[in-house]
């Protein structure tokens, strides 16, 4: 047994596509897309872990993997200790009760035709749900659409951006479920309207006990509601630390580079530039090596071998501070024996 309520290990997500006129010549099978490529987390009792980087990194594909609506090619993913491939069909519904997707589009994850009663009727019906009228009540009082009277028969059309995500909270946290997947759920909202909906999910949290996985290419909002951030670059987790560890000493390049990325509200500031040029490498036939080394200022010869996911506590004195690079252990040791400091280490 476990107290973790959801572990992800080793996941993969890779995407057939259709091949070329060579690979139709010589019996080739093309390469797939590696969306996501062995990604390992595991998700504590009213615990947040952030997932950042930059547009095409994987992080929807993550979360829509771990909500089931795509297959995963590989990997574990646990809830409460089970494995999700052995689920029955009861499973699956129990699971889709107890997982929560908050989606990055307010505007369009609504139906157009259904009032705010109906949008949070139909998962109570769906799961048949007691004392449903109350309980639809209560989480537009939660969710800060007060008094709840004057917006259960409201249509998305007669509600702010702001409060079109809060029904979309509403929806997701009405079924009590144990974990949140929220998809930038903040992003198409104005600055002060992110700010309200970051308290009103950071107060959730607390008053629920509800676990979250929170995604976004914006490290304030990140930083606001997580505990553990995932920094992911083409698929992979290159550095995982406790929220202000990653923000005031990032170890990893890319991290670094990220932080150094942040605007500072200052015009007359001066502050070294960001070093990082050029673009992601096509996510097809990645092969070994670390995947950030085209646009790495750190680059070695031995980057063009997978690093290993190791922890870099040392560096920073923070417990369950890990990067995958090369700069922080003996690769001769290490690949002797895959272990540093006495402990099994793994590619990522």
């Amino acid at each position: 047994m476990t107290d973790d309520v959801l572990e992800v290990e080793n996941l993969r997500k890779h995407f057939r596509r259709g091949g070329g006129v060579k690979d139709m010549v010589f019996g080739r099978s093309p390469e797939p897309i590696k969306a996501v490529d062995d990604v390992s987390f595991a998700l504590a009792e009213n615990e947040s872990i952030g997932v950042i980087g930059e547009s095409g990194c994987g992080k929807s594909t993550l979360l829509m993997t771990l909500m089931g609506l795509h297959d995963k090619t590989g990997g574990t993913i646990r809830l409460d200790g089970r494995e999700m491939s052995e689920f029955s069909r009861a499973d699956w519904k129990e699971y889709r009760r107890k997982v929560q997707i908050i989606f990055q589009d307010p505007f369009n994850s609504l139906d157009p035709r259904m009032s705010v009663r109906s949008t949070l009727m139909e998962p109570l019906n769906i799961h048949d749900m007691d004392d449903k009228e109350e309980r639809i009540r209560d989480i537009l009082e939660q969710v800060e659409l007060q008094p709840a009277d004057q917006y259960l028969y409201r249509r998305p059309k007669q509600l702010s951006g702001g409060e079109k995500q809060r029904v979309s909270i509403a929806r997701a946290l009405v079924l009590e479920p144990d974990v949140l997947l929220a998809d930038e759920p903040v992003s198409m909202l104005d600055v002060s309207t992110q700010a309200s909906i970051l308290r009103l999910l950071s107060r959730l949290m607390d008053e629920t006990g509800v676990s979250m996985v929170y995604i976004s290419h914006d490290l304030s909002t990140v930083s606001y509601v997580c505990d553990v951030i995932n920094v992911m670059y083409l698929g992979r987790v290159v550095e995982q630390a406790p929220t202000e560890a990653l923000i005031s000493d990032p170890q990893h390049p890319y991290s670094q580079a990220l932080m150094q990325a942040i605007p500072v509200p200052n015009p007359h500031g001066e502050r070294e530039r960001t070093e990082m040029e050029g673009a992601p490498r096509d996510p097809i036939g990645l092969g070994e090596g670390c995947r950030f080394r085209d646009r790495c200022p750190e680059r070695m010869d031995v980057c063009d071998r997978t690093p290993y996911f190791v922890d870099v506590s040392e560096e920073t004195d923070v417990e369950g501070h890990r990067a995958a690079c090369h700069l922080y252990y003996d690769h001769e040791a290490t690949d002797a024996t895959e272990r540093v400091d006495g402990e099994p280490v793994s590619r990522i």
